[in-house]
């Protein structure tokens, strides 16, 4: 809608330096153009505080707040003096100097004010600015809300697509910047931090989820092992905003099971097979006896995936009792009391029966 009897000064810094008066120009509205803040000013009629703020939103835009030394000396430049000065968007909500739109706190290490200013009056709880007065040029002061003053807005050059979601749009004296959140980059701030690619781990394996991209900020990975393997280190790692991930790949170590004593077997041995290492997963060990020795138990032990062996080692025990604990000495001597025993059994037993057919034939002898 369009004001005759308000005067309107459409400003895009740094790319259009020139004023021209105008009505209330149509930039106001839709001006998107050169990615900077875009100042607009109105002094016919003056307005207080809140009339001046309305003005603003009503034509898309808000009240300068006046957020760097920069921008003041801006401001300063561009606008015309006005005998009444010009409010800005700061004003006092419960005792503090707030600015519109944002409710931002004012910090006092960028107030500006004149020279004994702010005063403590009662009322005065809006701001305004000294545009080209002779003395405490570009100053705040504090002033009651109903008093009438010029009317400058702006309108921001951050759009809803200046910036990707993990960005914060920063407005800037005749530009923009894309401040990213910490994980991205680029000049939208669209793209995630990447890490390097993980390797699988031996024995093992890993799955990942990536909000981001394939090994990106935010990627996570958890790590598993096959059978009879266990996980050494972080069973999950993280992709973080150094671009690192939180902890190096964990390996898979081969479950080990207690190391069997060869030499504790009396009256035999044992054989071993160590398919990936010595008496670890899938090892097998054998125990065999020596002869006259017998197994109390099974012959074959393995070794489990929990590091436990499948059975206890077998004993070899003697076949003649427990005089086998003298072998192997006392086991010859008794093979050879056995030989003997048998040799003198078979005279003895021939012996007899030609004593015994003898006397058949001489019934009389």
């Amino acid at each position: 809608q369009r004001c005759p009897s308000t005067k309107v000064q459409p400003l895009t810094p740094m790319i259009f330096p020139h004023f021209e008066h105008s009505d209330i120009h149509p930039e106001i509205a839709g001006h998107r153009g050169a990615q900077a803040w875009t100042y607009s000013y109105s002094t016919t009629p003056n307005r207080r505080w809140h009339e001046a703020r309305k003005w603003c939103h009503q034509h898309l835009t808000n009240m300068v707040t006046i957020q760097t030394p920069e921008e003041t000396d801006f401001i300063n430049n561009l606008l015309p003096f006005n005998q009444k000065y010009y409010w800005i968007g700061i004003h006092k909500v419960d005792g503090v100097w707030t600015r519109e739109g944002n409710n931002e706190t004012v910090l006092e290490d960028v107030q500006n004010w004149a020279p004994k200013e702010p005063d403590n009056i009662v009322g005065q709880d809006c701001v305004e600015i000294y545009i080209k007065r002779d003395k405490d040029t570009a100053k705040w002061n504090n002033e009651k809300c109903q008093s009438k003053k010029g009317t400058v807005c702006y309108s921001a050059s951050c759009t809803q697509d200046s910036c990707s979601a993990h960005a914060d749009c920063v407005e800037t004296v005749g530009n923009y910047t894309c401040q990213c959140h910490p994980g991205f980059h680029g000049p939208r701030c669209e793209e995630a931090i990447a890490c390097k690619p993980l390797l699988e781990p031996e024995q093992g394996s890993h799955y990942c989820f990536h909000p981001y991209g394939s090994n990106r900020f935010n990627s996570s990975c958890r790590f598993h092992c096959e059978l009879g393997f266990r996980l050494l280190g972080s069973p999950q790692l993280l992709c973080q905003t150094s671009g690192h991930w939180n902890n190096p790949v964990p390996l898979c170590q081969v479950e080990q099971c207690p190391v069997l004593n060869h030499t504790n077997i009396s009256g035999g041995g044992m054989n071993c097979s160590h398919p990936i290492a010595p008496y670890s997963y899938n090892s097998t060990c054998e125990v065999r006896c020596d002869e006259g020795y017998e197994l109390s138990g099974g012959s074959q032990m393995r070794c489990e995936h929990t590091g436990r062996w499948t059975a206890s080692v077998p004993a070899c025990t003697s076949k003649h009792g427990t005089y086998g604990i003298y072998s192997p000495l006392l086991s010859m001597l008794y093979r050879i009391i056995h030989l003997c025993f048998r040799m003198w059994l078979h005279t003895c037993i021939y012996r007899c029966i030609y004593l015994y057919h003898k006397q058949q034939k001489n019934p009389h002898h």
